[in-house]
């Protein structure tokens, strides 16, 4: 739904974060779950798409969920807007947003990796442009003027293959149970780009436990990283088993 809604990669992250709050909110609670999968992922995404600041209305999202849903059912009715059928499922959304208000204690605005990829980003791939860490350097690509960089087609680091790969991971991350609730937004950042460098071939040094205290300015504690690594690594592995 994110792609046929156009959505930034941000809000699907976001969206899986709210998700699996409300997931360890039930499990808590020792309650079972008031709303379906479908209607969650719906009210989540919905959430999501207003404090990412990529609204879209409440239309965009049924009428392409419904025909998705229903596609392999010949018989089903078409859903229209306006209608009776449309006013109930509305609603039905409108009350899952509600519940997850109240589940969230109306706090929208939850860090994500993506805050500081950028940053760490710079700290890796950018020292070696401006000669930091002992590298000799070779273009300060960031200082270049817009026209300079449109002339040339200097993309931003995020653009990038290493800087694509690594908004791809932190999506996945916020997917996972254990690393939406329980790790802290900049470790994750930390581990995604760590994990991305290391299959691309890019070793800065053998110690890791440096390399994270260089990168985050010592602010992500080390065994927490590990651990991040970790249900990454098994992320993937459980991925490639199911492909």
């Amino acid at each position: 739904m994110a792609d046929v809604l156009r959505l930034p990669e941000e809000t699907l992250a976001m969206s899986f974060v709210y998700l699996n709050r409300y997931k360890r909110y039930c499990s808590v609670a020792n309650s079972h779950e008031l709303l379906d999968s479908h209607t969650l992922s719906l009210a989540c995404l919905s959430l999501a798409s207003k404090s990412t600041e990529a609204p879209r209305r409440l239309r965009e999202f049924l009428l392409p969920a419904y025909r998705i849903l229903h596609f392999r059912n010949a018989a089903a009715e078409s859903l229209t807007f306006p209608s009776n059928k449309y006013d109930s499922l509305r609603a039905t959304v409108v009350q899952a947003e509600l519940i997850l208000l109240r589940v969230l204690k109306f706090e929208l605005r939850i860090i994500l990796p993506f805050e500081f990829l950028p940053r760490y980003l710079d700290r890796t791939i950018g020292g070696i442009n401006t000669g930091g860490a002992g590298w000799g350097g070779t273009e300060d690509y960031d200082g270049f003027g817009k026209e300079h960089r449109d002339e040339y087609k200097i993309v931003d680091l995020m653009e990038t293959g290493t800087g694509r790969a690594c908004r791809a991971r932190a999506v996945e991350a916020c997917e996972n149970y254990q690393l939406a609730n329980f790790f802290p937004a900049r470790a994750v950042a930390a581990a995604c780009l760590h994990m991305t460098l290391k299959e691309r071939g890019m070793k800065f040094g053998s110690n890791p436990q440096v390399w994270l205290e260089d990168v985050t300015s010592g602010r992500v504690e080390l065994a927490d990283f590990e651990e991040i690594l970790g249900e990454l690594k098994q992320n993937e592995n459980q991925n490639q088993i199911v492909g």
